[in-house]
């Protein structure tokens, strides 16, 4: 069997790994993201409406609770009122934010430095950082 790969140029061979080595970087760091992020279809809107309704909650100077259904199945469960719940909901959504803006500066800054990179060392070298930096 004839290895055709030799046949390629050393520069075909060189851009062709590069390729291949940022097309692999791209996976790992995506890859990274959703071992911190919840990927369940459906479930981002369920924590997006739990905090918007937390908040019409708080600011409701007379809520009633008939109309936050979400609040009112979840009472007893995570917190005994609520209250206390829509203020659990409402800082759990600050946390998150406030790790989501940090994952988001280190997964944006490793795929520019990958798709900046001239060589597979380079791509090599953003994902060390990568790694460290995730870990």
């Amino acid at each position: 069997m004839i290895d055709w790969t030799l046949m390629k140029s050393p520069e075909t061979r060189a851009t062709e790994a590069l390729a291949e080595a940022k097309a692999q970087a791209r996976a790992e760091i995506s890859a990274a993201r959703a071992t911190m992020i919840t990927t369940l279809p459906g479930q981002q809107m369920i924590y997006m409406a739990k905090e918007a309704e937390a908040a019409r909650y708080i600011a409701d100077p007379a809520p009633d609770l008939a109309t936050y259904p979400l609040l009112a199945a979840e009472i007893g469960i995570t917190a005994p009122d609520a209250w206390q719940l829509a203020q659990i909901w409402l800082a759990m959504a600050d946390l998150w934010r406030q790790a989501a803006a940090g994952l988001e500066a280190l997964r944006l800054g490793t795929a520019a430095a990958v798709a900046a990179a001239g060589t597979v060392a380079e791509v090599a070298a953003a994902l060390i950082a990568f790694r460290a930096a995730f870990a």
